[in-house]
């Protein structure tokens, strides 16, 4: 927090500034919810390598307006990338309005709407997107090129969502 106030002073006929009132400056948007502050024990129980952390995803660390984190499922079987999503400024339906995913449809058990990639079926990716309050949460699971699919993309994003939900900003609706 900074605080801002003015200083009163005098020079030879030149008028004495009034004090100004002291006051908290705030940012002109609120911070969007950082996804690596999720707790390592939550991280765990969700199935995913706490060492695997990393803030951003694909080594894409900033996103303007967007906090990102992401984590591998644990080695020796790993094969795929989760990657977190949120935005303070940034609604479900400007998730739905990005090209890069497609066929959004809303999935009641979840609480929330599954989506693909663009030009994928779903055997490669899969995520999930919420509107919380404050703004939105998606997740994203990838499956590695190096490795095969050990599961569904679908299902496992769907699973670690639900396991991580309790530790992310509220679902609104």
């Amino acid at each position: 927090m900074v605080s801002v106030s003015g200083c009163g002073g005098a020079t030879e006929s030149a008028p004495v500034a009034e004090p100004k009132s002291s006051a908290v400056a705030t940012p002109v948007e609120d911070e969007p919810w950082d996804p690596c502050t999720i707790p390592n024990d939550a991280i765990e129980a969700a199935g995913l390598d706490v060492d695997s952390k990393e803030s951003g995803a694909r080594g894409i660390t900033e996103i303007a307006n967007w906090r990102v984190c992401s984590w591998n499922n644990p080695e020796p079987s790993s094969w795929y990338l989760l990657g977190i999503f949120s935005s303070s400024n940034s609604s479900i339906e400007d998730v739905r309005q990005n090209e890069r995913f497609q066929q959004f449809t809303e999935d009641p058990a979840l609480g929330g709407e599954r989506f693909l990639r663009s030009g994928q079926d779903g055997s490669e990716s899969c995520g999930v997107a919420y509107e919380v309050e404050g703004g939105v949460v998606y997740f994203v699971l990838d499956k590695r090129v190096v490795r095969d699919a050990l599961g569904d993309p679908c299902t496992e994003v769907g699973r670690t969502a639900m396991a991580l939900r309790s530790s992310m900003p509220p679902v609104v609706g």
